[in-house]
Parts: C-alpha cells; structure tokens; sequence
C-alpha cells in the first residue's frame, strides 16, 4: 500500500465514522465527535507525523476558541431565551405573532419565516424549528405542513444563527476576515432568500397579491445582506426578520386590518429589544469598540509553534452583551431571583453536549489543518472534480450540517478544506469559504437534529424519516441553486 493511499484513508476515517456513527446513532452525537477526534489525533501522529507540541498547542487554540467566543454566546443566548419561557413572558411574544392576521400565509410568514428567523439569530440551536412548528400546529395548519414550513423556512437565517456565531467559527477556522464573510454569505443567500416565501406559498393555498410574497422576501434578503455586509455577522438574522414583520404589518394597515396585540405582551420582548440595540451601540460607536476590544476588557497571548496570537475579547463579544441583555430584560419582566435560577441551571445542563460536539469539531479540523491533512484532501477533491469544484463546494457545507447538525459545526470542519480548495483553483478564498457557510443552510432541511426537533414540534415522534422523504426535494432544489450561484459567481463573475 503506497504512503498516499495510506494518507488517504487516514484523513477519510474520521469524517466516514462520524458519517456511519451519527447516521446509525449507534452512540450519542458527542460520543461520535469524541471518537472521530481521537481518531484523527492518532493518525496525525502516526501517519502524517505532527510534532507533539504542534498537536498539543493546536488543541489547546481550538479549545479556548471554544468556549470564547462561540459557547459562551450559544450559552448566554438559551439562558436568555429559557428566562423569557421561566418569566410567561413567550405567551406574550406568541400571541402578539398570532394576533396580527388570520390569513394562513402571513401568519406562516409571520411565525416560521419571520419569528423562527429571530429565533435563529438571538438563540439557534433548535429553538426556531421547534416553537415555530407547535406555534403553526395551535394555529390549527396540519402537522407536517407546520413541520415542513418551519424547516424551510429555517435555512438561510441559520447560517447567522446565535447572533453570528457560524461565521465567527468560519473565520477562525480559515483566518479570512469577518466583515468579507459576512457580507459575501449574504450576496450568496439573496437568491435562495427571495424564493422562500414562494415554496411557502406552494403549501399554503391562501389567495394574497404577488407583491406581498415577493415584498417578504426582498425585505429579508435586502436587509440580510446589507447588515451583514455593513455591520456584521451578529444582527442579520435579527434584524432582517423584524423588518419583515414590520413591513407585513405595513401591508396590513394599508389592507385596513388591525392587528390584534395587547400593548403588556409587546414587553415581553424587552430582552431581544436591548440584544439590538446594545450591539447596534457597540458595532457603531467607535469609542466603545476600542474601550471593549482592548485590555483590561480583552487580552491576547502567542499561541507559541503556532506563529499565531489568540485573543479574548470579554466584553465586545457578543455573549457578554446578549448576558447584559438578559439581566436588564429578566428585571424589566420582573423575573424573580429562582427563575434566574432555573434558566441558568437549565442552560448549562443543555450546553454540556453541544460544547463536546463544536468542541471536537473546532479540534478536528485545527489537528487536520496543522497536520497538512486539509490540504491534502482539498486537493484530492479538485483532482475528482477540477473544473466544477466550485458546483459541488456548497454540498460539501451541507455534509457537514447534516453530520453535524448546525452550520457552526460545518464550517469548523470543512471551512479552511474550501479555502485550501479555493487557493489551489485560483477561486476566491472569500468566495469558496461563504459557499460552505451558505450550503450549510441547505443541510439544515435533512439534518437529524433539525427533523426530530420538528416531529417533537408537533407531536408527531419517531416519524423523522417521513417528514425527510417530504423536504428532500425542496433540500436538492436548494443546493442546485445554491450550486450554480457559487459556480457562476466563481467562473463567469470570477
């Protein structure tokens, strides 16, 4: 057996038991992540012979990465949200979204596409496929359509999901600068961002003008793209699903209908209120940018072999403001001391599993890259399919959503495989690395996680194979598209 081959397979068999491992559970998902991180730091030593304290620095960075900024902003943004549930103050928010019409389009509009996008963005992880599919299901929209709208409409925002946390790991995991992957993942969303609403519309037969399908979609999309590209990844998907509803309810004043929202339930969303407006006051004010990004707020120490500088940033990240958010918001709903509490003890209990798996990935894909085992993959990749690389890279970011379960952990693992990619095609880096970002949305339609959150959404368990076989067409639609727009914007626009 030649050294390549032997170098082949050693790079392949994490990625193909953690394929095997998730798709069988034959182990719980962090398990699998564990095993499949083992395995890649022994074939590191042994077949691609990286020094130990190479190994053990490159651990000790995806480690402190972790937890600073990405669990630390998943973490705060569930305590934030399991404290509005402890507070009653979510049958507030519910009720304002089921108040404003009846017409069965734009209340889909309004609770998945809309709500289930903000969702996405100030919490993730679950939440938005879930409440918005129990929320369609009360409604009274049969079970799988309920399912099925909330999963679609559960893609292009996931991709800022946790006020931004996907593609803060992108850019760690590639070095490429944040603003460019922001705003380059929302260019490439806009199409796919417009026709959401018509798939929405193709379940729901509900007679409403053509210009208030196309208006949904084009507020979300101008908005997503402009704030990312503009301000960053943090607020996208938070503030593209409020104009959105703003815009609906715009529609609906001009129509003549009032909508039907209690003034004390519109207080119920203090907390997401104060996320925006403290992140909107950090990213723009430069003064407080410079006092929250640098010591005592931040340090920075050498990451020694690995010719880098690792820096923590405590009060400009975004988790620390979402606490702050949280804290001021718990006391305007006038939350009490246990149900602090009670949210703080269930967050962490929740977080433990999703660390070990952002935890592994995160340190895969640093081992892999100070391996050479990255590149050498990337390259093995363009010699199968050379020309068209740029056609398939989208699909590659939906593997990894659909191993993995979130767009975080895809662009982790396969982020700095596109840019190697990317390099050795002459394709931009930006370009290639935003494409995984972007076909990481479409594999939020067939991951496991997301479809036994949705069945459990609707009281519908064990039927997760089902509700795949219903969305799997809309899944392969998504990713063609998203294919050809990465192909033509890396070929023809190059």
């Amino acid at each position: 057996m030649t050294v390549e081959i032997i170098r082949l397979i050693s790079t392949l068999l994490p990625l193909i038991w953690l394929g095997y491992a998730l798709i069988s559970r034959i182990v719980r998902p962090h398990i699998a992540c564990i095993i499949s991180l083992l395995i890649t730091g022994i074939a590191s030593i042994t077949v691609w012979r990286i020094s130990a304290d190479i190994l053990l620095w490159s651990i000790l960075d995806g480690v402190i990465f972790s937890l600073f900024p990405i669990i630390w902003t998943i973490f705060t943004a569930l305590f934030t949200y399991r404290l509005v549930c402890e507070t009653g103050a979510i049958e507030g928010i519910k009720r304002s979204l089921s108040g404003i019409s009846n017409n069965r389009l734009i209340q889909a509009f309004i609770v998945a596409f809309c709500f289930g996008s903000l969702l996405e963005g100030i919490a993730g992880f679950g939440t938005s496929v879930i409440i918005p599919s129990a929320i369609l299901l009360s409604l009274g929209f049969p079970p799988y359509q309920s399912a099925m709208i909330s999963l679609i409409s559960n893609t292009v925002p996931v991709v800022y999901a946790a006020v931004g946390v996907p593609v803060i790991a992108l850019a760690k995991a590639t070095d490429l600068p944040l603003k460019a992957l922001s705003g380059t993942i929302g260019l490439q969303l806009f199409p796919v961002t417009l026709i959401i609403p018509f798939l929405i519309k193709r379940e729901i037969k509900e007679n409403v003008p053509f210009v208030l399908i196309l208006g949904t979609g084009l507020v979300f999309a101008l908005t997503q793209t402009l704030v990312g590209w503009f301000i960053g990844p943090e607020l996208p998907a938070i503030l593209a699903p409020f104009l959105t509803i703003v815009f609906l309810l715009i529609y609906l004043r001009v129509k003549g209908e009032r909508p039907d929202i209690r003034r004390e339930d519109l207080k119920a969303w203090s907390p997401y209120a104060l996320i925006i407006i403290l992140i909107l006051i950090t990213r723009f004010s430069a003064n407080l940018s410079n006092i929250f990004s640098n010591y005592p707020f931040s340090i920075s120490f050498s990451m020694g072999p690995l010719n880098k500088t690792t820096e923590i940033e405590f009060l400009y990240t975004p988790g620390s403001l979402i606490l702050l958010s949280a804290i001021i918001g718990g006391i305007i709903l006038k939350a009490k001391p246990s149900d602090y509490k009670k949210a703080f003890i269930g967050t962490f209990s929740q977080i433990l599993p999703t660390f070990l798996v952002i935890t592994s990935m995160v340190l895969i894909s640093n081992i892999m890259n100070y391996a050479g085992m990255t590149k050498f993959l990337a390259i093995k990749l363009i010699d199968v399919f050379g020309y068209f690389y740029p056609f398939v890279s989208p699909f590659l970011g939906a593997i990894g959503t659909f191993l993995g379960g979130s767009d975080t952990t895809s662009n982790a693992l396969f982020g700095a495989l596109q840019t190697e990619a990317a390099k050795s095609i002459g394709v931009s880096p930006v370009w290639l690395a935003s494409a995984n970002a972007t076909g990481a949305t479409g594999g939020k339609l067939i991951s496991i996680q997301n479809l036994t959150l949705a069945v459990s959404g609707i009281n519908k368990k064990g039927e997760e194979g089902k509700l795949m076989r219903i969305v799997f067409p809309y899944f392969l639609f998504y990713l063609l598209i998203m294919g050809v727009i990465i192909f033509i914007g890396a070929r023809v626009l190059g």
